[in-house]
């Protein structure tokens, strides 16, 4: 098991922050955000890790193969609940290896309150994102 503080720096260090935006024709704004945190490494790195965030209650899946073309293992974190759980944890004041970490932490409070189930907070993810 790994501390707060190695769990931190793997989330600043090596972890990537995604955010994408999905044509979705069953809502109501014909779009769906889907924020996930991804960490790539060996499988039993990876399962150290999983089992550390069981302790937090946040839940991960790892796939052994991410694809045909990529075929090392892969840890994905994709529930919002979980998502503002390990946002929680990393202080904001740190910086992260990529700069995604105050982005990535905007789009999770904005779903987080339903905003994005709105046009004026999908529209804020959409300058978060840059593609307006």
């Amino acid at each position: 098991m790994f501390s707060k503080d190695v769990m931190i720096g793997i989330f600043i260090g090596i972890a990537n922050c995604d955010v994408r935006i999905e044509s979705d024709y069953r809502s109501t704004l014909g779009y769906q955000v889907r924020p996930r945190i991804q960490i790539r490494g060996e499988l039993d790195f990876l399962n150290q890790i999983k089992r550390t965030l069981l302790q937090y209650n946040v839940k991960c899946h790892i796939k052994e193969r991410e694809s045909k073309l990529r075929q090392k293992p892969i840890l994905t974190i994709s529930r919002i609940k979980d998502l503002v759980t390990i946002s929680n944890i990393v202080p904001p004041e740190y910086s992260d290896a990529r700069n995604q970490w105050p982005d990535f932490r905007t789009v999770i409070n904005i779903m987080n309150d339903k905003k994005h189930l709105t046009l004026n907070g999908l529209d804020e993810i959409l300058k978060i994102k840059d593609l307006i």
